[in-house]
């Protein structure tokens, strides 16, 4: 990711500096960051106009941008469910670095925002009332970011707690089916991910 360097403006008598930076991004944004002027000119005190990248950048920008982060991954969340996965994409699209997206994810599955397992749970008991295969959901699970072996490890959890059990739910399709034709019910099976 890269910045380039709007403003420039010394405060606090010459303690910190209050930097304007634009970042291109596939969501651009500006965003204003207060740092310390030993910090500022650790980082070779760029001037109005110069582009910023790399290490330069993330040390200027790595703990307010963690924060905004976060706020921005609450307001996420706050419209829905997401994966640490899906989290990150988006909070990389809209311009945050990887690492302050990474700190942002990090503190909010330690603080317990994003149980993954439950969610899973949640999403198969809708497969279940859908009479859904594994076949048919897994693409579906893995798109939202869901790793293979948590979705193997929620598997064998939501058939323990009679969430989901694929041969309940073959038992139900298999009983709306009117043909007893072997073909017949292997394809109604192949068509629900079965």
């Amino acid at each position: 990711m890269k910045a380039t360097v709007e403003k420039v403006l010394p405060v606090r008598r010459g303690e910190d500096v209050l930097l304007t930076l634009r970042f291109t991004a596939a969501a651009p944004r500006t965003q204003s960051y207060r740092v310390s002027a030993e910090a500022y000119a650790e980082a070779g005190s760029p001037g109005e106009g110069e582009t910023l990248a790399g290490d330069v950048l993330v040390s200027l920008t790595l703990a307010e941008d963690t924060r905004l982060a976060y706020a921005r991954a609450v307001k996420i969340l706050a419209a829905g469910d997401n994966t640490r996965a899906a989290l990150l994409r988006k909070l990389r699209e809209r311009g945050f670095s990887a690492p302050s997206a990474e700190a942002a994810v990090a503190r909010l599955a330690s603080e317990g925002y994003l149980p993954e397992e439950e969610m899973l749970l949640r999403q198969l008991a809708v497969y279940a009332k859908r009479m859904w295969g594994p076949r048919r959901f897994l693409p579906a699970l893995l798109e939202k970011g869901f790793t293979r072996d948590a979705i193997r490890e929620a598997l064998v959890r939501a058939e323990a707690e009679g969430v989901y059990d694929a041969d309940a739910v073959k038992e139900r399709l298999l009983s709306e089916l009117a043909s007893e034709d072997p073909a017949a019910r292997r394809a109604w099976l192949y068509k629900h991910g079965f």
